[in-house]
């Protein structure tokens, strides 16, 4: 998913102490991509967009060294009072990064989607790895949360990528894909206006102001469409990678 300038913004750090409430998805998210870090492999991981640390707790005690960084600083001080033997730190994902060479492991879970500029990320991720390190990540990718679009009728103000996408962008990187596989979830929510509350509770926000009465009509129509026995559902796809030089 890569972010809609004009309709879409995230307000992760204002949400830090929230994001937890609503992040069941992101956790998930973070499990399944643990599943392909294995324990005491590497020596040193350096955690990118670790927020409050839905990945962290499946890294802690593994590596003999452990950095986890954000853009937010709300979210590093959340994150490192949870997990207070990593070391932790103030980290733009997106920038060129100083510690080039240094790390056998970088991961990052439910970040990479935002990316504006995923190749250049990736370019810039793979600089930070010793010749024989990996990327190993995982992150949302096309058809998440397709409901919204079917919907309105219209895009969603968060634009989201495919495998096939992300498989061009690796390669466009200078990684080598070592394996790659995605899973789709329906989660159910309360109602529409639950699953509404809970995407906006992680700091995703849409931009553009719309009218009560539209909304209202969204809710309906939405719950009218995507209700089943459990209540009403959207759906999610999973993406994870591993990744080398």
């Amino acid at each position: 998913m890569a972010q809609n300038p004009e309709t879409s913004r995230a307000s992760f750090g204002n949400k830090a102490y929230s994001y937890e409430a609503h992040a069941f998805v992101q956790s998930d998210a973070a499990a399944w991509l643990a599943e392909w870090i294995p324990p005491f492999k590497y020596k040193r991981c350096l955690e990118l967009g670790s927020g409050t640390g839905l990945l962290t707790r499946h890294l802690e005690g593994k590596f003999e060294h452990l950095e986890c960084s954000d853009v937010e600083p709300s979210m590093v001080e959340l994150c490192q009072s949870k997990f207070p033997s990593a070391t932790h730190s103030i980290r733009d994902a997106w920038g060129k990064q100083p510690d080039l060479g240094k790390w056998n492991l970088v991961t990052s879970s439910s970040l990479l989607q935002w990316a504006a500029n995923p190749i250049a990320t990736m370019q810039n991720w793979r600089q930070l790895l010793q010749k024989d390190g990996r990327i190993i990540i995982g992150l949302f990718i096309e058809p998440s949360l397709k409901e919204i679009s079917e919907v309105t009728g219209v895009k969603s103000p968060l634009i989201w990528r495919n495998e096939s996408d992300w498989k061009t962008i690796f390669e466009a990187s200078g990684l080598e894909i070592t394996r790659m596989e995605s899973k789709t979830i329906r989660y159910h929510y309360k109602s529409a206006l639950d699953f509404w509350k809970s995407i906006h509770g992680t700091g995703t926000a849409v931009s553009r102001k719309i009218p009560p009465s539209q909304m209202m009509r969204f809710f309906r129509d939405y719950e009218s469409r995507f209700s089943d026995k459990k209540g009403t559902y959207a759906t999610w796809t999973f993406f994870r990678a591993e990744l080398i030089i």
